[in-house]
Parts: C-alpha cells; structure tokens; sequence
C-alpha cells in the first residue's frame, strides 16, 4: 500500500484542489458514501465536519487503515458490488466519487446503485480528470497520447470523460448536473510553442486563447448532480428543445447569409471572367493595332528609301543638267569665236 501516488493529502486553504472541492460540495453533518475511500485521507476531514462516512475500498490493507476514520469500511470490487445489499436499506445524503468512476468497467452500476440509496435532498459528487485538458490536446498534435502512473492518462485508468460526456453520463443514470466546478491547470508559453511552433501556425495568439478556455484549463471536473425528478428531465429536455430551435434559427440566418455571399461570389466570379475576356480581346486589339502599326512604319521607311533614291537621282540630273549647260556655252563662245572669223575674211576681200 503506497497512497502517496494518489493521495497527497487534504489542504483546505488550497482552493483550487480537487480535495477542497469534493469536501466543500458534501458538506457537513452528512451521511456519506465514500466510493474508493483508500485510507480515509478525504473521509477524516469529512468526520472532523461532523460527517458519518460509509467507506467502500478494494485494497484490504488501505481498508484497514480507513477503518481508523471511518464509522464502516466495505473491501469491494465496485464492478462486481451489489451495492444494494451491502448498504442495505441505509439512506445516505450523500455518494462521494472521487477520482473513481474513470477506473470502473461500468460506472453506471455504481452511480444507479447510489441514487437508489438517497435519502430525500440526496445528490452525488465527483472528481474525474478531464481528457480536453490542454496538455492532452498538446500531446495529441505531437502525435502522442502516453499513458503515466497518475494524472489524466493514468495507466489505470479504463475510460476518459470531458465535460459533456460526464453530465452524458450522469443523466443517463438518473441525475441532473446542479455545479460543474474545475481545478484549474494552465499550460506554460513555453509549453504551447514547444508543441505548436513547429506547425508554422500563422495565428498562434487565436491558438494560445483556444488553449486558454476553461474547457482546456480544467485539469478535473468537479460535480454535484442531483436525482433527476419525471418533471425535472421534462423541464430539461423543454429547456434542450427551446436551445435547439434558437440554435436552429440562427443556423438558417447563417446559411441565408452564405447562400447571399455565395450568390454575390458567383456575380463577382461572372463579373472577373468579363473583365478577362475583355482584357483579352482588348490585349488581341493591341496586338493587332501594334502589327498595323509596324505594317506602317515599314512602308513609311520603304517610302523614305524611295525619296532619297529619288532625291539621288534628282541631285544626278542637276548634275548632268549643269554638265550640259556648261556645254553649251562652251560651244556658244566657239561658234561666235567662228562669226568673227569668217567676218574678218570678207571684209579682206
């Protein structure tokens, strides 16, 4: 019997404690069932609040020890129990399940047992580790889920609750949840990058908020549940029926408002596809514009070539043109040179 892997002992100034939580829900001057009271650390605090406590434990050697504070000790298997016959026609005020039900095959045997034997005002209260804590989620996006000797993934233990599974739980059994309290536990910075700066996560402050919500802090749960009445699970079930259909109305605004942004999107994907073609037609029109443009500019410069042969050509007549008029004064000055002559001969004559 070693109860320092469980059992650290009861520190009531310590309000964040799961001890603290239990003892503060049950209470004083109760009947109590203690359900795995091991060596009655939670039931001595209970007999100092003027508490009678029925324990039930299945190590004898713990049971022993639990006898010292307890006014009865049951050494029992819960899963194999009657806990009818072994309390009798005994009513209880209250059944205290600490940290037990996630090691039981059936929870729900012990739990039904226990609402039969309340006395009227009765109710029930458990601790169980919640499996939506934050280093859980963590370990699961390392791929990992370890199992330990204590904590949430204790190597004993046989089922896993989060908050809605519990209260599922508890209602199938005939109870309502009247408080649903938590120890708190939050994860470091240091811890959440470790696990998420590998991810490349773009909006790590959005993460680090979801990390930090109660469901992901709340290292156990804490609950008092009460027996369900017909009129109570009626009054429920109204209450779930008047959610739903609020929940529903608000689910057909949102898909109104997806179908008007789907439709605005498909406007505004015709609306780009137009746009496109017509920067594509435009894009062919410049393309033809700038073909027609260089068509023009290659008959401008077959024109300016045809100019200057021109222009060549005009400079080579001058040319000749000067040529032949220079001769032609030449042949002036002789025929006159010519005239003076033959006029001189006859005058001699």
């Amino acid at each position: 019997m070693d109860d320092s892997k469980y059992f650290k002992g009861v520190d009531l100034a310590d309000e964040n404690n799961a001890y603290t939580k239990q003892i503060n829900m049950v209470g004083e001057n109760k009947r109590v069932v203690d359900f795995g009271c091991y060596t009655g650390g939670v039931a001595a605090v209970l007999a100092e609040r003027g508490c009678t406590v029925t324990g039930i434990e299945i190590d004898a050697e713990a049971a022993e020890e639990a006898r010292k504070v307890c006014d009865q000790v049951i050494v029992a298997d819960l899963d194999t129990l009657d806990l009818a016959a072994a309390l009798g026609d005994e009513k209880y005020d209250v059944g205290l399940f600490g940290d037990v039900i996630e090691h039981l095959k059936d929870p729900r045997s012990a739990l039904v047992g226990m609402r039969q034997a309340l006395a009227p005002g009765g109710y029930v209260v458990l601790s169980v580790p919640n499996v939506a804590h934050a280093s859980v989620r963590l370990a699961l996006l390392r791929g990992q889920f370890d199992y330990e000797d204590t904590g949430i993934l204790d190597a004993t233990h046989l089922r896993f609750y989060t908050r809605e599974s519990i209260a599922d739980l508890l209602e199938s059994c005939g109870y309502l949840v009247d408080v649903m309290d938590w120890v708190d536990m939050k994860v470091s910075e240091e811890q959440l990058h470790e696990a998420l700066d590998p991810l490349g996560l773009s909006n790590m402050a959005e993460v680090a908020r979801a990390f930090s919500e109660w469901e992901a802090v709340a290292f156990q749960y804490i609950v008092k549940a009460v027996p369900a009445t017909e009129e109570a699970l009626v009054e429920r079930l109204s209450d779930e029926k008047v959610k739903a259909e609020q929940q529903l109305k608000v689910l057909e605004l949102e898909v109104t408002e997806l179908r008007k942004m789907k439709e605005n999107q498909q406007k505004m994907e015709e609306d780009l596809a137009n746009a496109r073609a017509e920067v594509v037609h435009a894009s062919e029109e410049l393309e033809k514009s700038g073909e027609y443009a260089r068509g023009l500019e290659g008959r401008i410069q077959e024109k300016d070539a045809y100019i200057n042969q021109l222009e060549n050509a005009v400079a080579e007549s001058r040319q000749l043109l000067e040529g032949c008029q220079a001769q032609i004064a030449e042949m002036g000055a002789t025929m006159e040179e010519l005239d003076e002559r033959t006029s001189k001969k006859k005058k001699k004559k």
